[in-house]
């Protein structure tokens, strides 16, 4: 097909091969270019990705308290109450390198894998619903609850602002 309209143009009159070609340039520039997904998709790739791929899930073995973060460098900011996420045994809300990080705690790994992993894809959900215009914010009680990934950490489900990135960082500086 593209011999056949290569032909047709080498066989216009001179004036007529430079609209044509520039007409096929710009068409060609145009589909190259062309994306299927939205800005909304661009602005937040990773986002609900937890609940695409499996999730995170390190130190199986330990137990993990406010103090074992606070020690990596976690800043704890405010305490949630745990009547709206199952099995959950203390909910914090802090920071992490300037990324939002809330930490919910369970009494075991197996509760946080049981109960906290849904809850955690729960929230995520929730925020890419309530998200305007592509960003992923919703202050609720003026606290960012806006969160896109999480990551399994022994006994605790850490919700991440944005991507895992600062939660993966967090998690190597526990001891």
């Amino acid at each position: 097909m593209i011999e056949n309209t290569i032909s047709a143009i080498l066989e216009l009159p001179m004036p007529s091969k430079y609209l044509t070609t520039l007409v096929l340039t710009v068409m060609l520039l145009i589909a190259a270019c062309r994306s299927d997904s939205s800005p909304y998709d661009a602005q937040n790739e990773g986002v609900g990705a937890a609940s695409e791929a499996a999730p995170a899930i390190v130190h199986s073995d330990k137990t993990f308290t406010t103090d074992s973060f606070t020690t990596a460098g976690w800043k704890k900011s405010k305490e949630y109450d745990t009547e709206t996420v199952p099995e959950s045994t203390e909910i914090w809300y802090g920071f992490y390198q300037q990324k939002d990080i809330e930490i919910r705690f369970y009494p075991s790994h197996n509760a946080a894998l049981s109960a906290g992993v849904p809850a955690a894809k729960g929230s995520i959900e929730g925020a890419v619903k309530r998200s305007k215009g592509g960003k992923l914010l919703d202050f609720s009680g003026g606290s960012f609850t806006g969160y896109a990934d999480y990551l399994v950490a022994g006994n605790a489900v850490l919700l991440c602002e944005f991507d895992r990135t600062r939660c993966d960082e967090l998690v190597a500086n526990l001891k």
